[in-house]
């Protein structure tokens, strides 16, 4: 494919860009001429439309007047996920309005409530809809190849995040398979069991809430648990039951934990909505018990504020990777190809562990009038010399990845992947998003944090 001068070694994909290029000309030929253009009117509300899950609230759009711009051509796209029952995806959806309304997308939202039937019937909608574009974080990691596969076959670009089928790359998928982002889901379980455990006096029972099995960060978190567990030997897990993810399936669950072990020393749960179930279960039997979490939701931020059971959680920004998704999607759409170390990517978080800083993520993310992005700097296609994820990446080694997972018989990776590690190309597209991180939004409040200083766990 030929190359792009100014994206760093990535590609333009002839498809997309000779579409689009084509679509824009006879827009621009429509403004000589004098046509009326639907973009000079009001744009529609939230830069979507109303979906399963309700009408969106109202964001202010950029209109754009200039032919030549990118964003010039109205597109619709999906944002598609798995529940708006709790804070992190309701900051997902709400950034994700804000970045639609700057690149002028209009935005479809579906929550498929972690039924994958309902899943695949969207992604089939989307088709049948000619979308322009497509993200999703799926609940179940075993779904992904197939949904992906039907925007695939329809030349849709599509970004992912969260769960993924082990040892199924975007490179198995094919070119409009474009990016998968994650947490280094190991990696924020092992850190916040760290704190816990440390909190512990490195001794005692441990309860851990897993999150949902089957959905890949569940799985990886469970993983680093593990390895939490293998450097402090006093610490005894005692149970780990399956929390759904959810408080309302956490809540039995915890309630049924606490009676078999009231003498629990500690307890770690896969995501923060579940650790509020438990640390409601825990206020009203009056038990002092320290909790750790991962998501740093708006509510487990006020128990920390508060006092007494929720002791920690790993940010890891709903709103900036629900945003940052369709950015990727965005690119895609305009000609744009990433390398192979790119396409499958861990994105920063970090750990809040004092009420002084949960309050002042509260603040930034939760309470303020607009997130504190600069969406246009993420795309790499307007800002072609000056792009700025606003947050910390690096390159995932499938190899590394899926290390855990036995590879399906006969499997190889596509050899593409020993092609990048061989030339060097995964250390050097480390280190220039290295170089592209300037802005930082929570620059301010890495310096309230007590565990790293607030530095990224990656």
């Amino acid at each position: 494919m030929p190359e792009n001068s100014h994206n760093d070694g990535a590609n333009v994909n002839p498809s997309y860009f000779e579409r689009d290029a084509n679509r824009r000309e006879v827009l621009k030929r429509m403004v000589q001429i004098g046509l009326t253009l639907p973009v000079a009117a009001p744009l529609l509300a939230a830069c979507g439309t109303a979906s399963n899950t309700g009408a969106e609230s109202q964001v202010p759009a950029v209109e754009i007047t200039d032919p030549n711009d990118p964003r010039f051509e109205r597109r619709t796209v999906l944002d598609s996920f798995y529940t708006l029952d709790n804070d992190y995806f309701q900051g997902w959806d709400r950034a994700s309005r804000e970045m639609c309304a700057v690149y002028n997308l209009e935005r479809d939202r579906q929550v498929d409530n972690s039924s994958v039937d309902a899943l695949r019937g969207i992604f089939e909608a989307a088709v049948t809809r000619q979308f322009a574009g497509v993200v999703n974080a799926p609940a179940v990691a075993a779904s992904t190849p197939e949904v992906i596969g039907i925007t695939q076959q329809a030349g849709i670009p599509t970004s992912t995040a969260w769960s993924n089928a082990p040892w199924s790359t975007p490179l198995d998928i094919g070119d409009y398979f474009v990016s998968y982002q994650a947490g280094n889901d190991e990696a924020l379980a092992r850190a916040v069991c760290e704190i816990l455990f440390k909190e512990m006096g490195g001794k005692g029972k441990f309860i851990h809430i897993e999150g949902q099995r089957g959905n890949s960060s569940s799985d990886r978190r469970n993983v680093g648990v593990d390895e939490a567990l293998a450097a402090y030997p006093n610490v005894q897990m005692v149970a780990r039951e399956e929390g759904g993810f959810s408080r309302s399936v956490t809540q039995p669950v915890i309630e049924s934990l606490l009676t078999a072990h009231p003498d629990v020393a500690g307890i770690m749960c896969s995501n923060d909505d579940s650790a509020i179930a438990v640390v409601n279960a825990l206020e009203s039997r009056n038990m002092q018990v320290p909790v750790v979490g991962i998501d740093a939701i708006n509510e487990f931020l006020d128990a920390m504020q508060r006092g007494g059971t929720a002791l920690a959680s790993a940010a890891v920004h709903g709103s900036w990777l629900g945003a940052y998704c369709m950015v990727k999607v965005f690119d895609a759409m305009n000609g744009f190809q990433l390398t192979v170390p790119e396409r499958m990517m861990y994105f920063g978080g970090f750990v809040v562990d004092t009420p002084e800083a949960a309050a002042a993520y509260q603040d930034l993310m939760y309470k303020a009038e607009r997130f504190p992005f600069d969406y246009e700097k993420w795309s790499r296609v307007l800002h072609p010399d000056d792009w700025d994820p606003q947050n910390s990446l690096r390159p995932i080694d499938p190899n590394a990845y899926w290390a855990n997972y036995p590879k399906p018989a006969g499997y190889q990776l596509p050899p593409d992947y020993a092609t990048a590690t061989d030339s060097g190309e995964f250390q050097r597209i480390e280190e220039m998003y290295k170089t592209a991180f300037k802005i930082d939004p929570w620059k301010d409040i890495r310096k309230l944090c007590k565990n790293n200083g607030g530095a990224d766990v990656l």
